[in-house]
């Protein structure tokens, strides 16, 4: 169905009040806001990477607390699972629950090591110092998303999400504007 700009709440369920966390949601929030200006958003933490209860209860409050739409940066299928029985879409983490959540499951993004790894050996060999602060994204490769469940994306989320990937990559795209 749609979702209308006065219902556009969603929410995220973070492991830890943690950088990584926050650097996620904050993401997913500016992402969401690029395209519905309206949109706000609730965050819960579990206090664990990995605890299913939590991540369930936490999903189930933001839904009740009227969430339209959630996504996570937690490890079980706590949040995906609530989501697919209250038919709420979700967007997962670190791999794609479409399995579990054929009905709800939208898109996931997932961490690939690859990119730093191959700088932090390139940089080594080199006798270069290793940044404690690299960070990588979709341009460098680090930050790769799943397929999206069209049967679930709203009609031109694949070549919305396919024009952002080419102007990250070109640095043409500024989601601050």
């Amino acid at each position: 169905g749609e979702i209308t700009a006065d219902k556009a709440t969603m929410g995220y369920v973070g492991a830890f009040t943690f950088a990584e966390v926050m650097s996620g949601y904050t993401s997913f929030y500016l992402g969401a806001k690029s395209v519905c200006p309206s949109v706000t958003m609730d965050v819960k933490f579990t206090g664990s990477w990995y605890d299913e209860k939590a991540e369930k209860e936490a999903a189930q409050a933001l839904i009740a607390g009227g969430c339209v739409l959630i996504s996570q940066h937690a490890d079980s299928m706590g949040a995906p699972s609530v989501c697919e029985a209250a038919s709420i879409p979700n967007v997962s983490y670190n791999g794609s629950t479409i399995e579990a959540c054929p009905n709800t499951f939208i898109v996931s993004s997932r961490i690939n090591w690859a990119p730093y790894f191959k700088y932090m050996i390139e940089t080594a060999m080199s006798g270069g110092t290793i940044a404690t602060d690299w960070t990588g994204g979709i341009k460098e490769g680090s930050v790769v998303l799943t397929g999206i469940n069209l049967d679930v994306a709203a009609e031109g989320t694949l070549e919305a999400i396919n024009t952002a990937i080419a102007q990250f990559k070109a640095g043409t795209l500024n989601v601050f504007n």
